[in-house]
């Protein structure tokens, strides 16, 4: 029987979540005294402005978390996380966490790291893995995931927060229907969490990943076993936890429990705070009516280059009173003859399986393309692209990444992201 833990904390106080994360620390059974802990929040799409409160796992709550493992005795910690807008660096800048984690915690710049390959057994889809190798070396590692939904998985819990290990090109690998979910299961018996304990204090519906809207919660979900969490999070949110596919392969592989019968929640009760959050769409038709879609009847994927558009595009359709442009999409496999009358200028042809009609307008390849590369493609239709993320930062970011970079290879340092 797998014990979750479902504690009450209303705001982002770092001295609450302190003492609430110490508490799950010490009631799991999982002991950093005297080890190194790696902790790893979800930066994904970094911003501190109010209104990403149910985005990004928030600075305050690392902050916590890591005074309880320093509380309990752990020797190191270190807070590492990616970017998808830059260096790893600008993550950090983005979300303003330096004076949270000063003295406390050592921040880790996956882009920096020594990379390692690994392999997993008898994968569902995927057998290795390029990863930083500070993940795999640590004594623990502690998954801080902000509890939302995510247009590509449903759901982004401690299973899918993982994906962050991956840099950007591979992480688009088998990012289509029918190898996703798969992916993200096999990239988490790499290493599960030796202890989750999720961000739920607000989290996010909607039109997550990068979107998601607010939703107070009032809790904070924690437990050993990173599956148990998962399912525990699913019921808060108004899913089946059976409905995450890739949280029933790693059912079927015996990584944890999703049936209530097999699950102990300790402290508050799931049906107190349970609702049922509004889901993304991945869908492209009919979002606008100056977005003409010509959408192939195959391979025309919700988790690859559908959901990777619709991403992009919802950070204009989601800002109000913005004019959306006239833009035409090409995308998916089977389309036969277009309409002769699409104004080339006006018209974006994405992913492998619309290459036959490339010269019908700017050409996006990849399978599925890059999510910033597709974001600044569609800046070229409807205008500069509106962000929550303060560029100063993201700057910032780049400036320290490249002075890394420099003296690096001025000290004739190996490329950590070459794997020999």
């Amino acid at each position: 029987m797998e014990k979750v833990f479902i504690h009450p904390q209303k705001d982002y106080d770092p001295a609450g979540i302190r003492a609430a994360a110490r508490e799950i620390i010490a009631s799991s059974g999982v002991n950093p005294k005297g080890k190194s802990v790696f902790i790893k929040p979800s930066f994904v799409y970094p911003s501190h402005i109010p209104a990403t409160v149910g985005v990004v796992t928030q600075p305050p709550f690392v902050q916590g978390v890591a005074q309880a493992l320093n509380d309990l005795g752990a020797r190191m910690v270190l807070v590492g996380e990616d970017s998808v807008i830059g260096p790893s660096r600008s993550a950090f800048y983005c979300m303003g966490i330096y004076p949270y984690i000063n003295g406390i915690a050592k921040p880790v710049y996956f882009d920096e790291e020594r990379h390692v390959r690994v392999e997993v057994p008898n994968p569902v889809i995927q057998g290795s893995f390029v990863v930083p190798a500070v993940w795999t070396e640590a004594d623990l590692f502690v998954s801080l995931p902000k509890i939302k939904v995510n247009k590509f998985a449903k759901v982004t819990l401690s299973v899918k927060n993982n994906m962050g290990f991956q840099r950007q090109s591979p992480r688009v690998d088998n990012h289509t229907d029918g190898t996703l979910q798969e992916k993200i299961a096999d990239l988490y018996r790499v290493r599960p969490p030796d202890l989750v304990i999720a961000d739920s204090i607000v989290a996010g519906e909607g039109e997550g990943p990068m979107l998601a809207s607010p939703v107070e919660m009032g809790v904070i979900v924690g437990g050993a076993n990173g599956l148990a969490v998962d399912a525990v999070a699913c019921r808060l949110m108004g899913f089946k936890p059976r409905e995450i596919d890739h949280l029933r392969y790693l059912e079927e592989a015996g990584v944890g429990p999703l049936s209530d019968g097999e699950i102990e929640v300790v402290g508050e009760k799931v049906e107190d705070h349970a609702r049922d959050f509004r889901r993304p769409s991945s869908q492209l038709e009919g979002v606008s009516p100056n977005i003409r879609v010509f959408q192939g009847p195959e391979r025309c994927c919700a988790n690859g280059c559908r959901g990777m558009v619709r991403v992009a595009l919802d950070a204009w359709l989601e800002k109000p009173g913005r004019r959306i442009r006239e833009m035409n999409v090409v995308i998916g496999r089977g389309l036969e003859d277009l309409p002769g009358d699409l104004d080339p200028r006006k018209t974006l042809v994405v992913g492998q399986c619309a290459y036959g009609h490339r010269d019908r307008g700017y050409y996006l390849p990849g399978c599925p393309p890059l999510p910033m590369k597709t974001a600044f493609t569609i800046q070229r239709y409807q205008g500069m692209v509106p962000s929550s993320t303060h560029y100063h930062d993201v700057a910032r970011g780049y400036v320290a990444g490249y002075g890394w970079q420099a003296e690096r290879i001025f000290r004739r340092r190996p490329d950590p992201l070459k794997i020999q």
